[in-house]
């Protein structure tokens, strides 16, 4: 299964399981393991959120990051619950707590997804999502403590009941009940016990409102304080009729059927999941689920989960009424032999700056054999770095989540079923005076390495390279060779020196006159799409001035890596 093939949010899910397509796939870092970070933790925090956030938009950010871990509704029963709660057993995920036991705060929240708990295996978003989109994120997940239709009778409770003393706006009165500091920094259980008959003179004549109708009201609030418009889009829609959905688990290493598999069904409609129903797989491998809900195109995506491996359906299944679908899943045995695991393609894309070298690795492989490598925090591949690398960055991944950064070496985690077209992408910078040296080497067989240096200021000499000559991929001119693989565990060792045999101390100087020659050209070149390399090196000089925050620049820079690697890869790295 591809890691980068995305059609979807359907299909989405199911690279989760397979390759950990959402940044959280595998399980966090055991406690007390601190996630490697290239920049400090960010201070302060925003004050407050923006007026005006959309659940939905909250919606959706929390199935693509969070989901994996505490569930689609929140209730702590994602498709990785089980393995973190065997390494980490204090971890909390379930998000759907009765309010009057939560001490936490909005703001607390905030806080936790901002700078994670690492003890917890809570990693950091504080790169990957933007201060709007984790508070988006954390006020949807506040949501999840009561159903959605709730919210939207909470809210109609609110303007019958409350609305004369407090205000439409919730915002009247002595007490002022959307006030946004007291709702972020109050926490649910004494807005609960403010509820109390009695507690409060002004509730004196109030009659005790249900439990279930506190909790609602309580999640209402934020919803209130925030001007959010779109709370009440968040309820969901009502099935038209029911039908079943039945199988067989396999076991492919085996070639058996598999029992006592675990097959969770996810139901989604309009790429929002819904829900989940899990059955266990008896002696003959069988399993069914009665009386699905059938929505209106709505997808159905079986997952069986073995030995802490989810591998989902090969595509998802629709439903209609009184239909009974079936499907064949297909587990593997997870083993320590790295046996099957081969490098297809290794790709090291160089790109020489002013006083730096930003390079850029893919490596393709796939698994031959016939079982699932790593997975459950175990490694599955490893890929040596300079000692002199900064600026980490990887194109699908967390570091201290599925990725794992110990000393020369980043550690992917995420499981490797039998199979073919995995992908890995990452980059980094090296100073320039320290880059003259390459070392290439694998812990596996590789069957075909390409070394691409954008521009003519740099070559590459050593044993085993072939001079390719200049290609020409998007808008940039790229040095190629060919390298001849060195055998697992050993090194193969490239030089890089300036053509012409021109000073080195004059590198700089032309490397920065080039890129001011490259900024005049795109002015020529109006209208046609600017290279991504190019963008990120005026990105890093825009950053060094001091002229971008450092929030925008990591996502610009990420966005932009991106984009690069789908450039390489639809124009292709073949020498023919």
């Amino acid at each position: 299964m591809n890691r980068n093939r995305s059609v979807g949010w359907v299909l989405g899910l199911a690279l989760w399981f397979l390759t950990g397509c959402s940044l959280t796939l595998a399980a966090p870092p055991p406690a007390g393991e601190i996630p490697f970070r290239t920049q400090p933790w960010p201070t302060p925090t925003p004050s407050l959120p923006p007026i005006g956030l959309s659940l939905q938009t909250g919606r959706s950010l929390f199935q693509e990051h969070c989901a994996v871990c505490h569930g689609l509704r929140g209730r702590g029963d994602g498709p990785q619950a089980a393995a973190l709660r065997a390494r980490i057993p204090d971890v909390r995920l379930d998000l759907t707590g009765n309010l009057a036991e939560r001490t936490a705060s909005l703001r607390d929240w905030f806080q936790v997804v901002t700078q994670g708990r690492a003890e917890r295996g809570m990693p950091s978003w504080s790169n990957a999502l933007s201060d709007r989109d984790r508070w988006a994120v954390v006020l949807y997940a506040w949501s999840l403590t009561v159903p959605p239709e709730a919210l939207a009778e909470a809210g109609s409770y609110y303007r019958e009941a409350c609305a004369d003393c407090h205000g439409e706006d919730g915002r009247k009165g002595p007490v002022p009940l959307a006030d946004p500091e007291q709702v972020l920094n109050s926490t649910p259980a004494a807005w609960i016990e403010a509820l109390r008959p009695g507690r409060i003179s002004a509730h004196a004549g109030l009659r005790e409102l249900p439990s279930d109708l506190q909790q609602a009201l309580i999640a209402y609030l934020p919803q209130l304080a925030f001007s959010i418009a779109d709370g009440a889009a968040l309820q969901l829609p009502r099935p038209v009729a029911t039908s079943s959905i039945s199988g067989r688990v396999l076991n492919g290493t085996t070639e058996a059927p598999a029992s006592g598999v675990t097959v969770t069904l996810y139901v989604m409609v309009e790429a929002s999941p819904l829900f989940s129903q899990t059955v266990s797989t008896q002696a003959d491998g069988i399993f069914r689920f009665e009386t699905v809900p059938v929505y209106p195109e709505a997808a159905y995506l079986p997952v069986a989960e073995w030995q802490e491996v989810a591998y989902p359906a090969p595509h998802p299944l629709t439903l209609t009424a009184s239909q009974e679908v079936t499907v064949t899943l297909t587990v593997f045995d997870r083993a320590a032999d790295p046996g099957g695991i081969h490098i297809d393609q290794a790709h090291w894309i160089l790109q020489p700056l002013a006083d730096r070298l930003f390079v850029t690795e893919v490596w393709v492989y796939s698994n031959r054999g016939t079982t699932t490598y790593g997975g459950a925090g175990s490694p599955s591949m490893i890929f040596f770095l300079p000692p002199a690398a900064s600026n980490l960055q990887i194109s699908e991944g967390e570091l201290g989540v599925r990725y794992r950064h110990e000393g020369d070496r980043l550690i992917d985690t995420a499981p490797i079923p039998p199979g073919t077209g995995y992908q890995t992408a990452f980059a980094y910078e090296l100073p320039l005076a320290q880059a003259w040296t390459l070392s290439l080497r694998s812990v596996h067989p590789v069957d075909r390495w390409n070394l691409l240096i954008a521009g003519g200021v740099l070559r590459a000499s050593g044993p085993g390279l072939q001079d390719l000559g200049m290609r020409t991929l998007g808008n940039t001119t790229y040095h190629l060779y060919e390298v001849d693989p060195p055998a697992p565990g050993e090194t193969r060792t490239i030089m890089l020196q300036p053509h012409a045999q021109i000073p080195r101390w004059l590198v700089p100087l032309l490397l920065a006159l080039g890129a001011g020659l490259a900024v005049g050209l795109l002015h020529l070149w109006r209208g046609r799409e600017a290279d991504p390399i190019d963008e990120i090196a005026r990105l890093d000089e825009a950053y060094a001035a001091g002229e971008v925050d450092e929030g925008t620049y990591r996502r610009r820079r990420a966005a932009l890596m991106d984009r690069a690697i789908r450039r390489w890869r639809v124009g292709g790295f073949s020498s023919g």
